[in-house]
This record gives C-alpha cells, structure tokens and sequence, in this order.
C-alpha cells in the first residue's frame, strides 16, 4: 500500500494539521473534562436553518438531549435569519456546539441589527401572540440560557443543556 500524496487540491496538509495519533486521540476522547467543539458558519437562509438543527442533533445523538438540541438550535437560528442581519442577502450566522461530560452548550452568534434578543415574557394583558415564545421555551428546555452581545456587532445568543 503506498502513502497517501502529500498534497490534497493542491494544499499541503502537513502545513495545516499535525499527523494523526492514536494515542494521543483516545487520550483526550477519554479525559473527563475536555471539550469538544464544533463549529459552522451558515449563509442566512431559512432553508439552511435545517441543517443547523440537525448538526445539533447528531451533536448529541448518544444523549437523551439530541431532540432538544436540535429545536433549540432551530430556534437560535431562525431568530438570527428573521430578526438580524444575517438574514439579509450575503448574511450569515455561526453554530457554535461546545460539550464536555456533563455539560453541552449550543450557541447562534447572529450579525446584529434589529433589536436585543430577550427570555423575557410578552407584554402581560395582551392577547396570545403567534411569535416571542422560542427564547423563553429555550430557556424552560435548557438549564441555563443567556445572550452577550448588542445590535451593532451581533448577538451570541447560547443554552446550557445538563447531561448527567
């Protein structure tokens, strides 16, 4: 069997990534708070919003919260689609998946524009409303939630899902 070409489409791969070690792999698949983290930039478009939903499932699909993840990633993103910047033609957002052992955390960092996301109810004394129940849902679901960020730079808008 020969070794693969050094060159990949032209890149040189040793340039970018250290070989692979399996020592050094199973060591750190098996220290019990390491990190993981994934992450992906999306056009925003609703269409790809789906997507996004499901790389949070398969995020946690060897937990009983992959289903979870999954709506509230839905939700995140298609807040950051219809309420930001990144809606606009040529935007996008960031799906950030972080997760140790025990915790995982799902975060949609938006282009800003619009106004500040809010857990906070609806305006008490009207009537039901058909939109404004996803982040406090995402915070019901999550064991914690929150949001950094202003309507200039973008909004990191995350929940903190317990897995143990």
């Amino acid at each position: 069997m020969s070794s693969p070409p050094d060159r990949y489409n032209g890149v040189a791969s040793q340039a970018e990534l250290p070989e692979p070690c399996p020592e050094l792999i199973w060591a750190a698949a098996v220290r019990p708070g390491e990190a993981v983290t994934w992450r992906k930039i999306f056009p925003g478009t609703a269409e790809r919003v789906a997507e996004a939903r499901r790389l949070a499932g398969l995020f946690l699909d060897d937990t009983p919260y992959a289903d979870d993840a999954a709506w509230i990633v839905g939700e995140l993103a298609a807040n950051a689609v219809l309420h930001t910047r990144s809606g606009e033609p040529g935007g996008q957002y960031v799906l950030e998946l972080r997760r140790t052992r025990r915790v995982a955390r799902l975060i949609v960092c938006d282009l800003g524009g619009g106004g500040r996301p809010t857990f906070a109810p609806t305006v008490p004394g009207l009537p039901y409303a058909e939109h404004g129940y996803g982040l406090r849902t995402i915070a019901r679901l999550a064991a914690r939630a929150g949001l950094r960020g202003n309507p200039t730079f973008g909004h990191a808008v995350w929940a903190d899902l317990l897995l143990t």
